[in-house]
């Protein structure tokens, strides 16, 4: 295993690793014990991601993500830690002994302390706490318990299922943040146009986790500004019989072209099903409602 070469900058240093997907609430409060713990310690943090799930490598139908890797990074540094490995988990990875593992981290990084969750495993012999703490007595390892949210651990297949369901607001309790699609603005057949309802089209990204279909309360993030928006997400059934699933997004007080530009929509709140209309003028009476219910529900809260 190669890690980037780190070891001018970063010994000695306290680790651990992880998909971290969504750095949601749970990953969060690790993170911070990293961070606090290194200073206590006077360890540099260092923190080891999977750019894929490792699931993901011997899976046919991948799980999808909840954020792309650099939005973790992002996410990570702002937590307090510059310096991040990511890996991609391969064959090699797979074939790793938790002692080759550490000799690693112990050669590259001088790794003095190593977090990890209470039931983790490393390595191809699946070495737990006990195993690691015998085996390498010359690191300090920590159990991490870990965050709890009502009863239940906060995980982000927990969170994955709230986004399928269209739970913004179980989402953002577990996240920590409303749930983002980003993306770059795509040329549609202008049919939001033609009704008096200009939108931004998105292209879904295919390895990111889409909510159910309906229509979104969402805050809209474009060249630094927010506005207020309404996101539809689906096959449009009132003009086309299985089409594709798109996602686009009436942007409140706004009339710019923004084709090829790049937006961030958070989504706030799921006001209704998608449904079929029988006519455009009873679709048009419906959204002229949901841009009022958005507005409502929206107005006086801050914009992030």
């Amino acid at each position: 295993m190669k890690l980037r070469n780190l070891s001018n900058l970063v010994k000695p240093s306290i680790v651990t690793i992880g998909t971290f997907d969504g750095v949601h609430q749970g990953h969060k409060s690790l993170i911070n014990y990293l961070v606090e713990t290194g200073k206590k310690f006077h360890q540099t943090p260092v923190v080891i991601i999977f750019k894929e799930k490792p699931k993901n490598f011997f899976l046919r139908k991948k799980i999808l993500n909840l954020c792309s890797l650099d939005e973790r990074e992002q996410i990570i540094k702002s937590l307090g830690v510059e310096n991040i490995i990511s890996l991609k988990f391969d064959k090699n990875i797979q074939e790793l002994s938790s002692s080759k593992f550490f000799d690693s981290l112990m050669n590259n990084i001088g790794v003095q302390t190593f977090i990890l969750g209470s039931d983790s495993k490393i390595g191809s012999d699946q070495a737990g706490y006990d195993e690691l703490k015998y085996n390498h007595p010359h690191i300090k390892f920590i159990k991490f318990k870990p965050k709890k949210n009502k009863g239940k651990i906060i995980s982000s297949t927990l969170i994955r299922e709230a986004i399928e369901n269209g739970d913004c607001e179980k989402t953002k309790d577990l996240l920590g943040r409303f749930y983002t699609i980003k993306g770059r603005v795509a040329k549609g057949n202008n049919i939001g146009e033609k009704l008096g309802f200009p939108t931004a089209n998105l292209i879904p990204p295919l390895n990111i986790v889409i909510p159910k279909d309906g229509i979104y309360a969402s805050i809209i993030e474009y060249n630094q500004k927010k506005y207020y928006g309404a996101t539809s997400i689906g096959k449009r059934p009132t003009f086309e019989k299985n089409g594709k699933r798109i996602i686009e997004t009436f942007i409140i007080n706004f009339n710019k072209k923004i084709y090829s530009e790049e937006i961030n929509i958070h989504l706030v709140k799921k006001i209704r099903d998608e449904k079929h209309f029988n006519s455009e003028n009873e679709l048009i009476d419906r959204m002229n409602k949901d841009i009022n219910e958005v507005k409502l529900l929206l107005s006086g809260k801050k914009l992030l």
